[in-house]
């Protein structure tokens, strides 16, 4: 009896060990926990490592949070049926609470692939392609679909933008058909109805042949990005800023940004690629030329961008030197209310120095890299690839890249970008 009572409980323990590692299987990485000695400073591995497939991608592309969650997406592609040799794209996403080690994978209700994610204090919020915003609660692990689309639309809309405006949703989705060619709608949550905004028309810029862009034709705004200000809503489109109104939801444009001629045959359009409001100002990145600017509230947009003018060598009329120390491809902008950072085709995130302040002083439009614990002498680089997605979750910023998701504490700021220089990376634009 002794001995059967004995075994029963080895077995006993046995099945608690294995209950206990079944409930905390890692379903969406092969990340582990790693305590991190409290000598270390600068960047440091947040646990997520992403399996990366030479054929299908699956490296980081977006990180963000709700609440104590945060929330990650990749650039995974699957298969298109029929199709050999073909791929679509089809994003994943990835939670975890703050502070543990198990990250879940998020799989929204639908068949439709996801298109865009949104975070903030309320929960997250998914489109597809498929005309679909769903709602997602990380506490209760609730989804719920908000129906943007109504009943009687035919039309397929892709959903290209997600924002609060005013403590309301506002969702952008558009599509295109040969015989309408592109369509756009612009949504207002209104309780569980949706109340539909007038689109003004922006530029498009047609390709035409190898020395001509036309933008003679227009298209209805789409709101990719977007920043609340003042009570009005900054939207960023494939053509420049333009305002919101608060009170009677008509439209304002802001002046374009500095037209930026790299040779004879220049882009004419100004496509924005992120938006943020930093110490009371509004701030954007102009895509086509890769800068970075700040709106001065009149009619001005003022270079953050460490570009030296006039600093220009013309050699003809078609080669231009010109030099910058931010990032080439910008991807995102990211502040905490005292920082400015910027992340782009360089592995390693940046910060404005331009009023840094103590112990650097007043520097202008200078960027230094935050290289500490992201690359080391003889060890490389963490990350090799770009730095697609910053975010800042109370004093921790968090950086999604390509290889995986890096953190660092802010108070380790100051000793990151130590012995870094201003204007360390010019680059030589011919």
């Amino acid at each position: 009896m002794h001995g059967d009572s004995k075994m029963k409980r080895i077995l006993a323990l046995l099945l608690a060990a294995f209950v206990f590692f079944a409930c905390s299987d890692d379903t969406g990485t092969n990340s582990k926990h790693e305590e991190v000695p409290s000598s270390v400073v600068g960047w440091r591995s947040a646990g997520f490592t992403p399996v990366i497939s030479f054929e299908w991608g699956g490296g980081l592309q977006n990180v963000t949070h709700s609440g104590n969650w945060l929330v990650l997406m990749d650039a995974w592609t699957s298969p298109i049926e029929g199709k050999s040799g073909k791929s679509t794209y089809s994003p994943r996403l990835f939670i975890s609470r703050l502070g543990s080690d198990i990250w879940d994978t998020l799989v929204p209700p639908t068949s439709a692939y996801v298109k865009r994610i949104y975070a903030d204090s309320f929960g997250v919020y998914i489109g597809t392609y498929n005309s679909e915003v769903f709602e997602y609660n990380p506490e209760k692990k609730e989804w719920k679909n908000l129906s943007v689309k109504k009943t009687n639309d035919s039309l397929w809309y892709h959903i290209y933008g997600i924002q609060r405006f005013n403590g309301r949703l506002i969702v952008s989705m558009a599509g295109y058909t040969e015989s309408m060619g592109y369509y756009a709608k612009l949504l207002l949550q209104e309780g569980s109805e949706w109340l539909e905004l007038q689109l003004p028309r922006i530029r498009k810029e047609m390709f035409v042949d190898s020395v001509i862009y036309d933008v003679s034709k227009t298209e209805p705004l789409l709101c990719v990005k977007a920043a609340e200000m003042d009570g009005n809503l900054y939207v960023g489109t494939g053509d420049g800023v333009w305002k919101l109104d608060e009170a009677s939801l008509s439209w304002t444009e802001l002046p374009k940004f500095p037209k930026m001629k790299w040779n004879a045959n220049y882009h004419d359009v100004y496509e924005v690629e992120d938006l943020v409001v930093y110490k009371g100002a509004l701030i954007a990145v102009d895509g086509t030329n890769d800068r970075v600017y700040q709106w001065d509230g009149s009619s001005n947009w003022l270079a953050l961008d460490s570009m030296i003018l006039p600093t220009i060598i013309r050699n003809g009329d078609s080669s231009y030197n010109i030099y910058r120390s931010s990032l080439r491809d910008i991807k995102d902008l990211a502040t905490d209310g005292k920082h400015l950072f910027i992340s782009g085709d360089a592995s390693y995130p940046k910060v404005y120095m331009g009023d840094y302040g103590e112990p650097y002083g007043n520097i202008p439009k200078g960027w230094r890299a935050i290289m500490l614990g992201w690359c080391a002498e003889k060890r490389g680089c963490v990350s090799k690839d770009a730095t697609y997605s910053l975010d800042i979750v109370g004093d921790t910023i968090y950086a999604a890249a390509w290889e995986g998701l890096f953190k660092m504490p802010l108070r380790d700021l100051d000793s990151a970008i130590a012995g870094q220089s201003d204007f360390k990376g010019f680059e030589k634009w011919q």
